[in-house]
């Protein structure tokens, strides 16, 4: 028969096979020491990593909290929209004008910068057509002349009271 084997070939194959496997164990035992050792490393250096980690975060919300801008101010919103989508020019120049700080010089390519501003899209304004206003209204006495305008110089205005 082809399949057996003599008593010496067996016990020398079971020989072959036990010595195969002490060196696999010997083998695997120091891999298990050394990732053992290397698993050690690792925490420990991940340890003094997460110590520097909590510090730095700590010291950048500090330097973040001393950097951050103040808060920035209120700023009144104006609802113009009572005007409708293409307002009156008289009208969008009283609002602008009422608007204007008590006191507070003011010329008519001011105002008509500041009427185009607020107005945008809907208003488009030259100094010409705010003059004209400025001057009506002095003349009805809601504003006051603080220097008369000359060739190259524009007229100022104030709003009474300031």
């Amino acid at each position: 028969m082809k399949g057996q084997l003599s008593i010496a070939e067996t016990l020398s194959r079971l020989e072959e096979q036990i010595a195969l496997h002490r060196d696999k164990q010997a083998f695997h035992a120091e891999q298990k020491i050394h990732h053992q050792e290397e698993e050690a490393r690792h925490s420990a250096e991940l340890e003094r990593l997460l110590q520097r980690y909590a510090a730095f975060k700590a010291a950048a919300s500090e330097v973040e909290a001393v950097l951050a801008p103040p808060p920035a101010p209120v700023v009144k919103t104006v609802d113009d929209s009572d005007l409708g989508p293409r307002p009156k020019v008289s009208r969008a120049l009283g609002r602008v004008v009422a608007s204007w700080p008590d006191g507070a010089p003011f010329t008519a390519s001011a105002v008509a910068g500041a009427v185009n501003h607020r107005f945008a899209g809907k208003l488009s304004l030259v100094a010409r057509d705010a003059a004209s206003y400025l001057r009506r209204r002095a003349l009805d006495g809601t504003l006051e002349v603080v220097q008369e305008g000359r060739p190259f110089h524009e007229t100022v205005y104030r709003k009474p009271g300031g």
